[in-house]
């Protein structure tokens, strides 16, 4: 899948929840958007998949992922209540469900958006677009605040995951590129990551979703310059660092993080001269 069109769409009623729609065709994995989407779960979230499918067969989806995932029914979301202990990470795979009646996508995705006020909770559903009545589709974006809509040759996005900042979509985009062995190095700090899991923790990070032909021939170009090891984790290849590399790799995030706030402070010195003058 590539990278297509993007835009900002904002749903203040939404804004203390991070809940996105995510609209498929039949042909897509939608499991490879689930993988992403669970790959930043962070320390203290519970992972939640609701589905109707086999809770077996579903879990070995998931099984390279090291991640532990419950598995409920429809009819038991509301058990969700219940869990006040933990942030939750939910995936409703929607599209799963054969009677796609109005009253009761209406019923689930409000009830999300109510538990969102007592709970932290951040949430993807995911539909079958073709399944669905241009009515209902856009009766469930009154619902979201983030909207994916993946086809068999690309990926639309409209989304304000980073509406809180004033910078545009390109400015960012341009960020994350201009900075990726950085930021990828960053990342695999904190874990050890396949190539699809480094994609997803940068897009929920920053609303930019990167291609792999973008990602991988810079693992490869990190691997070959000795900081980066690959390992098997299950069936994926993980990409970790080299342990006589790490104080390289420290020093070079640290050199980094100096380099920009000197950047920072020269720009903010200029602006102030600027106002005074």
């Amino acid at each position: 899948m590539n990278p297509a069109h993007s835009q900002s769409r904002s749903n203040t009623s939404l804004s203390g929840l991070n809940h996105t729609l995510h609209l498929y065709t039949s042909k897509v994995d939608k499991y490879s958007i689930q993988r992403a989407f669970l790959a930043s779960i962070r320390k203290g979230e519970k992972a939640v998949y609701v589905t109707t499918g086999d809770p077996t067969s579903l879990i070995q989806e998931f099984s390279s992922m090291n991640v532990e995932l419950e598995v409920i029914k429809p009819e038991e979301i509301k058990d969700l209540e219940n869990e006040k202990s933990c942030k939750l990470r939910v995936i409703v795979d929607a599209g799963s469900t054969p009677n796609q009646e109005h009253a009761g996508i209406e019923e689930r995705e409000h009830y999300i958006n109510e538990l969102s006020k007592r709970h932290s909770i951040n949430c993807l559903c995911t539909y079958d677009v073709t399944k669905l009545n241009p009515e209902i589709i856009k009766q469930l974006a009154t619902h979201h605040n983030h909207l994916q809509l993946t086809t068999s040759d690309l990926t639309l996005l409209s989304g304000d995951l980073i509406d809180k900042s004033k910078l545009s979509g390109k400015s960012i985009e341009k960020m994350v590129k201009d900075n990726l062995e950085t930021l990828i190095l960053a990342l695999l700090q904190k874990k050890p990551m396949c190539g699809t899991e480094i994609i997803g923790n940068i897009h929920l990070e920053f609303n930019v979703l990167l291609s792999p032909g973008t990602i991988y021939p810079l693992l490869q170009s990190l691997k070959d310059k000795g900081l980066l090891a690959i390992e098997k984790n299950g069936k994926e290849k993980v990409y970790v660092p080299v342990k006589n590399a790490e104080p390289r790799i420290r020093s070079i995030i640290d050199e980094h993080i100096q380099t920009r706030k000197l950047l920072n402070q020269y720009l903010q010195q200029e602006l102030i001269i600027k106002e005074i003058t």
